[in-house]
């Protein structure tokens, strides 16, 4: 239990508790302007200082390390495991905890620091509060994901506003796994199936981010399916059997380049031909097309015409066209003549051009012929470069498809084993039932007389893992939700203290009444109190004067004996610190 907690300042309001229920209070005085608040004395802080002492982390710059706390070392009074110890820890040097009192019991033993002052530093101080309030060694369990003092710890200090939001969590971006294994452990579940199931979370999610880094190109490869790729690979492999074949049959000709280049120059050769050929053609085609189609005029033609018009030609006109006709006749046979001559010089040619064409096709084919089956050394070169790029390919394929084999398979045994889990944990649920249904008992019963009908704590357990909720009936307020985490807690503390575990303290901030209406605030308190004395804990709640429901609790309940400390408005001296900053 804590004893006490004090300051290295003579401003500080030294809080001492004793067993039972313990009212840390802040009275707004009379003499107190309309702008004065109680807000800023210090009830918050108490609690800070507290979770300070207990080994939470602490930043530059915020809580109890600011500038204004600079010097100041707070010194926390507890009992651990029935001896009295005291524990002091400094703004201005977080990472010590000077340790006063009995330790020969504990699995790690204080040591002087370089002033000579015996402690301990974060670590060791935690691996302490975990084995004395909670039973755990750091042998507990090899995973990583395993139940720590300060996760613990926060959900009996809860010391954040962000605490007092869901009754399982401590903090807004608590992760599941941190969740799960925590309020399993306080619940008496198996919290290492929690933690497998994390494992098995981990492992799939590392297979998902492979999948998209081959997805957006991070990592080489493709997400084609194993078909495909097996395709793939048989193409390759063919093309790489085409090759090395082609490799072995290569043979290396010094004079390669010379032959091809001779080679070439031939087929230039014939090229022009064949196409002087072409040309040639079209002209013989043209010369053989007139000699069919063209006729000399036939004669008389024009005497016809005149008869048909019943004019008559004169004597003269008749000699003198019988003339032109002699004269037409001659120059249509000059011209055929020509077209003749014409036609015989290009059939000449033409032949003589195909039979150059056949002299030059058959020198081509014998060198030809000389480089078939061989080549020149940078072509093998090319042709080894080719070939070991093609094998590289294939390699690559035969290990992205061992991969995706391996993926697949994978994939496959986080399925199974997730439901080999879930049947483990269904199982291992049913053979504790006689332990977690104590605890939800306790949360039934407790909540039944805040509001006079039991509410439920509910444990179920799906894909994921544990799944946790809490129900009480009525309409949502804020009011009702906080009661929600005070019986959670309260049952948590309890609950510890049946199984005998070494947590003997609940302490909260005056926010756990926000909107709580009075008559469940009075009950609240007597049934902190009633609870505290029958498992042997301690509840330490901070609240403002005027959140007393001093009119709604029983007969026979007086608060004022459970009043540890009052902190005033009057004047800064009266706030816990001595001074406001």
């Amino acid at each position: 239990m804590i004893r006490a907690v004090r300051a290295n300042r003579k401003g500080f309001h030294t809080a001492n508790f004793e067993p039972g229920v313990n009212l840390i209070l802040a009275d707004r005085s009379t003499s107190a302007g309309d702008k004065d608040t109680t807000n800023a004395l210090g009830k918050s802080t108490l609690i800070e200082i507290i979770d300070f002492c207990l080994g939470s982390n602490s930043s530059p710059g915020k809580g109890l390390r600011v500038d204004a706390l600079q010097g100041w070392a707070f010194t926390l009074e507890l009992s651990l495991v029935g001896q009295n110890v005291a524990v002091t820890r400094a703004t201005d040097a977080p990472g010590f905890f000077a340790i006063e009192g009995p330790t020969d019991d504990w699995p790690v033993k204080p040591s002087p620091n370089k002033e000579g002052v015996i402690g301990l530093d974060a670590k060791k101080w935690r691996t302490v509060l975990a084995w004395a309030l909670f039973g755990i060694s750091d042998l507990a369990s090899e995973t990583t994901y395993k139940p720590s003092a300060r996760s613990l710890l926060s959900y009996f200090v809860r010391s954040q506003a962000a605490a007092y939001n869901i009754p399982f969590k401590h903090f807004d971006n608590q992760k599941t796994w941190d969740i799960q294994v925590h309020n399993a452990f306080l619940l008496g579940l198996n919290w290492e199936k929690a933690a497998t199931w994390q494992q098995l979370k981990d492992q799939k999610k590392a297979l998902d981010a492979l999948k998209q880094a081959i997805k957006t190109g991070a990592v080489d490869g493709e997400l084609a399916s194993l078909g495909e790729l097996e395709a793939e690979r048989l193409r390759l492999s063919t093309q790489l059997e085409r090759e090395r074949e082609a490799l072995s049959n290569f043979r290396v000709l010094p004079q390669y380049r010379e032959i091809e280049e001779q080679a070439n120059a031939l087929t230039s050769q014939i090229h022009g031909l064949v196409n002087a050929n072409v040309v040639d053609r079209r002209r013989l085609d043209r010369y053989r097309e007139t000699l069919e189609n063209e006729d000399a005029p036939t004669e008389n033609r024009l005497e016809q015409l005149y008869d048909e018009a019943g004019v008559t030609l004169p004597g003269a006109v008749k000699k003198t066209l019988a003339e032109a006709r002699a004269f037409n006749a001659q120059i249509i046979a000059n011209r055929r003549e020509f077209i003749a001559g014409e036609i015989t010089a290009l059939e000449t040619a033409i032949g003589d051009r195909e039979a150059q064409v056949e002299t030059l096709t058959n020198r081509r084919a014998e060198f030809l012929g000389a480089l078939a089956g061989q080549g020149a050394l940078e072509e093998l070169t090319q042709l080894q470069d080719f070939h070991a790029d093609t094998r590289l390919k294939v390699d690559e394929l035969t290990n992205r498809i061992a991969q995706l084999r391996q993926m697949t398979t994978k994939a496959d045994t986080i399925k199974v084993e997730t439901v080999e889990l879930k049947r483990a944990t269904t199982l291992d649920y049913e053979e504790r039932r006689a332990v977690w249904s104590q605890a939800l008992s306790m949360f039934s019963e407790f909540s039944e007389g805040l509001y006079k009908l039991p509410g439920r704590l509910v444990i179920d357990i799906d894909d994921t893992g544990y799944k946790f909720d809490v129900e009480i009936d009525g309409s949502p307020s804020e009011g009702i939700s906080k009661m929600k985490i005070f019986c959670y807690d309260l049952m948590l503390i309890s609950f510890a203290r049946q199984r005998g575990l070494g947590i003997d303290f609940l302490i909260h901030d005056s926010t756990i009444f926000d909107g709580v209406d009075p008559r469940q605030r009075a009950h609240a308190l007597e049934l902190a109190a009633a609870m505290s004395e029958k498992y042997g804990f301690q509840y330490i709640c901070t609240l403002n004067t005027d959140m007393v429901p001093t009119d709604d609790f029983s007969g026979g309940f007086d608060f004022e004996p459970l009043v540890r400390l009052r902190l005033t408005d009057t004047d800064p001296s009266g706030s816990l610190l001595g001074f406001r900053y």
